[in-house]
């Protein structure tokens, strides 16, 4: 290898989590109150902001007569997920 070539990154497979493959990431950037909000609201709602997320953009979706495509059913994870 020369000193002008980059070296061959192979990703490892394991390291994807099964619940993220074959999705992608959806975002934007807001003001820190809005990150504050949502986990505000996921915290008071036991839920999570993936879920909030989902639920949001499906309720666009439909607004604008689309099918509600986003997965709104996925099981909480990190506190949400050990609360009962």
């Amino acid at each position: 290898m020369t000193s002008h070539e980059k070296p061959q990154i192979t990703p490892n497979p394991s390291a994807v989590r099964v619940s993220r493959a074959g999705k992608r990431v959806v975002g934007g950037h807001f003001d820190p109150v809005v990150t504050q909000t949502l986990r505000i609201l996921a915290a008071q709602k036991d839920t999570t902001v993936q879920l909030i997320l989902a639920e949001a953009l499906n309720d666009y979706f439909q607004k604008n007569g689309y099918d509600r495509v986003a997965d709104e059913t996925s099981l909480p994870r990190g506190a949400a997920a050990h609360k009962k």
